[in-house]
């Protein structure tokens, strides 16, 4: 196929240019932030870079002030793709530098590999690849590209002020075949201060809502070392969590450091979250009263399961399916706790259905809710032009037959009325995003541009145009 033919001979610059946009650490920074920058300079400089390559590859581009940018071709109605720029923190557990682009083992390593840095260019190329065909078009393809979206989607609020949002697109930031529902999330951060605490002087761990913590840190003073260490000896960590005392024998205060596994957010059963191990470690210690009762609701309700079951949320659907919580900060001191949970629930639920349950347990408790984060849910019918046509790309391309479904995650789909998901973690593969070692394998990227490239010619080639 002619197409496929172009991608082809684009592989070695599509690689070239995924290893340069994670070379550049996007983190949002606000201490960093200022004009053209509300995200930090590193988040501009890398929608900057980005917009410069789309310019270099023949597109009209335009950058809004730093919240957002977007690169464009062709004339008439818009088809909108969706990605972003901004990344989570590193993290801890690398083997290979988080912000390298290294290739080892036909995969490209690196925060935002996959999330979503690798796809967003893949969509890039694939556009490229239909500009150098000479295919011609009867919608103006845009790509958007967002800086804010793994924090509060501040920058879609300033791109659709100031430009025209598609009422048709996708966001190539999930998985395939295609995520036609996705859940809505609630941010939700629970604080209190209180007398001081005797014993705990500090439990930290997690730094952003929608990642499961993978490293917690526990402070203790006067207790017995011995007697900790013992407990800690003792305590049955599954496998994949492990527990190590940083202090000297006989120290105080006592320093733990609680190792788990990260995951995404919108799927914490597959982590192994370090701040919930250490919040049961701590009920096997001989603490007072007010220590243990504290680490006791803890660990009864925003603790227990992953399904909203402590605090009696176990909402599902048939569109859906289940709820999911995350248990993502943990902030707690001797005198105050603040912690953030991060809830997917699903699509055919409110938003007080979830909250309310959650405000009478907190308040009881004299917990403070705040809201952090607010996303309804979304949903487009199985049976939709957007649907049908992407899903008949994913299989001409790849030979295999694709339904759509729901997802917890939450992605710029949403941004647009009729929005879908689409890749690129293909079926099987494992699930690497916000997780350490973070890849998009090169058989994938390019298989994926090859399917974006065929989803825009479905949606908006010519129908007069005979090859």
């Amino acid at each position: 196929m002619r197409l496929d033919q172009e991608i082809d001979e684009l592989k070695e610059e599509l690689i070239t240019a995924v290893q340069k946009c994670i070379q550049l650490d996007s983190v949002k920074d606000l201490e960093k932030a200022g004009p053209g920058a509300p995200f930090g300079i590193k988040i501009q400089h890398c929608l900057e870079w980005t917009l410069a390559l789309g310019e270099k590859l023949g597109f009209a581009v335009h950058n809004f002030e730093g919240y957002a940018g977007h690169i464009e071709m062709g004339e008439g109605k818009l088809l909108g793709i969706l990605g972003h720029l901004d990344v989570v923190p590193a993290g801890d557990g690398w083997s290979a530098p988080p912000f390298s682009g290294q290739i080892g083992d036909e995969r490209i390593y690196g925060r935002g590999a996959t999330d979503d840095k690798g796809p967003s260019l893949a969509a890039l190329f694939a556009m490229k690849a239909i500009k150098n065909a000479g295919l011609p078009l009867t919608k103006r393809v845009r790509l958007i590209l967002g800086t804010d979206e793994e924090s509060g989607w501040a920058d879609m609020d300033y791109y659709k002020q100031h430009s025209d949002l598609p009422e048709i697109g996708f966001a190539p930031d999930a998985e395939f075949p295609l995520i036609h529902a996705e859940k809505g999330i609630l941010h939700l951060e629970l604080s209190k201060e209180y007398d001081q605490l005797p014993h705990v002087l500090l439990v930290q761990g997690g730094e952003r809502a929608n990642v499961v913590p993978d490293l917690c840190r526990v402070t203790l003073k006067d207790l017995n070392f011995q007697e900790v260490t013992t407990q800690l000896n003792d305590f049955n960590f599954p496998e994949g969590v492990t527990a190590h005392i940083e202090s000297h024998s006989n120290a105080s205060p006592l320093q733990i450091v609680f190792q788990g596994a990260g995951a995404h957010g919108s799927m914490p059963q597959n982590g192994k979250n370090a701040v919930l191990y250490a919040l049961r470690f701590l009920e096997t210690l001989p603490l007072n009263y007010e220590e243990l009762h504290l680490i006791n609701w803890l660990n009864q309700y925003p603790g227990t399961g992953f399904g909203g079951e402590g605090f009696g949320i176990t909402l599902s659907d048939e569109p859906s399916g289940k709820l999911s919580l995350n248990l993502g900060i943990m902030n707690l001191t001797s005198d105050k706790i603040s912690f953030v949970i991060d809830i997917r629930y699903p699509v055919t639920f409110k938003e007080a259905d979830v909250l309310k349950p959650i405000k009478q347990i907190a308040s009881a408790k004299g917990f403070i809710i705040r809201i952090d984060e607010n996303q309804n849910p979304h949903y487009v019918p199985k049976d939709s032009p957007i649907v049908t046509a992407l899903l008949s790309a994913y299989t001409n391309v790849t030979g295999n037959e694709g339904e759509a479904f729901a997802i917890g995650g939450g992605t710029y789909a949403k941004v647009m009325p009729q929005g879908v998901a689409f890749g690129p973690t293909l079926p099987g593969e494992p699930e690497i995003i916000h997780c350490p070692d973070e890849y998009i394998t090169i058989d994938n990227l390019i298989l994926t541009t090859k399917v974006y490239a065929q989803a825009i010619l479905n949606l908006a080639l010519d129908p007069n145009y005979r090859d």
